[in-house]
C-alpha cells in the first residue's frame, strides 16, 4: 500500500487507540467528573475492585479479552487505548488520514481536503505551524483504485470523524478545511460537539458560500431541480467511464487516473452542492481570499449562532492562488487564533 495513504504506527500522535472513550470509562467507574488522557488509574484512587469493574466495562465496550493486570502495563487512558487499538479492526476511513507533522504538546489539527480530494495541499503549510502542531491531512475516499466515493455530506463527515477518532485516539477538536473541505470540517466539528459537549475549533480556508449550487460565488447561485439534474448527469458520466476503463485494465493508465479523479470530484460536488449546515457552539476562523470575501465573510458571520465565535481574516488574491501566496500569513493567523482560544479569559496572548 502507498505510504501516503497509510497510518504509520510508530508515530506518537497517530495510532494511540480509542483513548477518549476509555477516559470516559475511567471517569464513570471511578465516579469522577472527568479524566484526562494521561491521568494514572492508581493516582486517581483506583484499587483492585475498581480495576476489575473497569476492565469488564472496557471488554464490553470494545469486545476484547483482557486481564485486570493490563492496568499495570497501561494505567492511563492513552496507554490503555494503544493496547486496545492493537486488538481492533482498522476503521476503513483511518487510511485516509496522513500525518504531515508530528509536533507534540498541542492538540492535533485535522485538515480536510478540497475539491480535488488530495492530501498534498498540506505541503503548503509552513514550518511555523508544523513545528507547533501535529497536522493530519485527510484525503478523499475514491481516489485510489477500487475505492468508492462517499455519497453524501453526512456519510463523508461521519466517516472522517470516525477515521480521525480511530487514528488519534480522541475525537478531533481542531478541524480545518480547504475550500469545500471547510463545509466538511463544520460537520465533523458538529459530531465532536455532540459526542463531547465541547466546542471545537474550526479553521476554514476560503470556504465556499453556504448553500451554493456550484460551490463558488455566482450571480445566481440557487440550487434548482435543473441544476441538480446537471450535476447528477456528470456523476453518472464520469462513474461509467471510470468503471469501463477499470474493467478493460486501464484503471491505472493516465486516462484511468484522470477519470477516477473526475468521478470523485463529481460525486463530491453532488454531495455538497446546495448544502448549508446548521450552527452550533464552536470557535471559527475564516481566512478568505479577496476574490471570495465579499460573499463568504458576511455569510459565515450571519450563520453563527449566539454561542458561536467567528473571526475573519481577508487576504489578497484569487481563490485558486491566494493560499500559495499567503501561506505564511495563513499559518500566523491560525497560530494566533488557537493561542487566543487557549488563553484564560482576561489574560493577554504573547
Amino acid at each position: 500500500m502507498n505510504m501516503h495513504n497509510t497510518i504509520r504506527p510508530d508515530r506518537t500522535v497517530l495510532g494511540s487507540g480509542p483513548a477518549q472513550a476509555i477516559a470516559g470509562i475511567f471517569a464513570q467507574e471511578l465516579q469522577l467528573a472527568s479524566v484526562g488522557l494521561d491521568d494514572n488509574f492508581f493516582d486517581l484512587g483506583g484499587d483492585s475492585l475498581a480495576a476489575e469493574t473497569l476492565v469488564l466495562a472496557v471488554q464490553s465496550r470494545f469486545g476484547v479479552k483482557l486481564q485486570t493486570s493490563v492496568l499495570l502495563e497501561a494505567p492511563t487512558p492513552r496507554e490503555f487505548g494503544r493496547l486496545i487499538a492493537l486488538q481492533l479492526p482498522e476503521h476503513p476511513a483511518r487510511r485516509l488520514a496522513v500525518q504531515v507533522s508530528g509536533s507534540h504538546g498541542q492538540e492535533p489539527i485535522a485538515m480536510i481536503h478540497g475539491i480535488s480530494g488530495s492530501a498534498l495541499f498540506a505541503n503548503r503549510f509552513g514550518k511555523a505551524l508544523k513545528q507547533r502542531y501535529s497536522i493530519i491531512a485527510v484525503r478523499g475516499m475514491g481516489l485510489e483504485p477500487g475505492e468508492t466515493p462517499y455519497d453524501s455530506v453526512e456519510e463523508i463527515s461521519a466517516n472522517y470523524f470516525d477515521g480521525l477518532s480511530s487514528a488519534t485516539g480522541q475525537h478531533p477538536r481542531v478541524i480545518g478545511g480547504i475550500c469545500l473541505g471547510g463545509l466538511l470540517a463544520i460537520e465533523v466539528g458538529r459530531l465532536t460537539f455532540e459526542a463531547t459537549g465541547e466546542r471545537p475549533a474550526l479553521l476554514l480556508i476560503d470556504p465556499p458560500p453556504l448553500g451554493s449550487a456550484w460551490l463558488k460565488p455566482m450571480a445566481d447561485n440557487r440550487m434548482t431541480a435543473q441544476r441538480r439534474r446537471q450535476i447528477t448527469r456528470k456523476v453518472i458520466y464520469w462513474r461509467l467511464l471510470r468503471d469501463t476503463l477499470a474493467a478493460v485494465g486501464l484503471g491505472q493508465s493516465r486516462l484511468g487516473r484522470h477519470t477516477r479523479q473526475k468521478a470523485f470530484k463529481s460525486m463530491l460536488v453532488r454531495a455538497a452542492a446546495g448544502f448549508s449546515p446548521s450552527s452550533y457552539p464552536c470557535d471559527i476562523l475564516v481566512v478568505a481570499s479577496s476574490e471570495w470575501s465579499a460573499t463568504t465573510v458576511e455569510q459565515y458571520k450571519d450563520w453563527a449562532s449566539g454561542n458561536t465565535r467567528v473571526e475573519t481574516v481577508v487576504m489578497p488574491g484569487t481563490h485558486d492562488k491566494f493560499r500559495a501566496a499567503n501561506m505564511d500569513a495563513i499559518d500566523a493567523a491560525i497560530i494566533a487564533f488557537l493561542d487566543a482560544r487557549r488563553a484564560p479569559a482576561g489574560m493577554p496572548v504573547r
